[in-house]
């Protein structure tokens, strides 16, 4: 049974999602990624890439003793450079980077608002939110922290 402080906050957070889809951050990442969808030669790339990693994965199989491992392992990353330079890619990841930063951003504040000691799961360490290290036996290596 739903509460009707829990329907509220759905609604705020519908709210929320209807701002962010009013950003300019989202309609470019939404424009870059109907262009990547649409875009036969980033497509026939992307085929392409697949294909080679397919080809490299069998090759791995048996490491670098493997007859074709560096000539594998060359090809593919010099395509996926070619894959990553194309203008639609780039732009694509740009966007998509900027909207993952908002979004962690947004995250972030609604966390702290909650509480002080939340762990906000972010690959930006600009939104750790408390300073501790630790928290489990890998000294905090693997990214959690303490409540502190």
């Amino acid at each position: 049974m739903v509460t009707e402080t829990e329907l509220e906050i759905l609604d705020q957070i519908d709210a929320l999602n209807e701002k962010i889809r009013q950003t300019e951050a989202y309609r470019h990442y939404c424009k870059y990624r109907t262009l990547l969808e649409q875009d036969e030669e980033v497509a026939g790339l992307i085929d392409q890439f697949t294909r080679l990693k397919m080809d490299f994965e069998e090759v791995q199989r048996f490491g670098k003793y493997h007859p074709d491992f560096s000539t594998k392992r060359r090809e593919i990353n010099q395509f996926k450079k070619k894959l990553d330079m194309h203008p639609v890619i780039m732009e694509y990841r740009r966007a998509e980077y900027q909207l993952q930063e908002m979004l962690d951003e947004v995250l972030y504040h609604v966390s702290i608002s909650v509480s002080s000691h939340v762990n906000v799961v972010s690959s930006n360490p600009f939104f750790s939110v408390s300073s501790d290290s630790g928290g489990c036996a890998t000294g905090g290596s693997c990214g959690c922290q303490s409540a502190g």
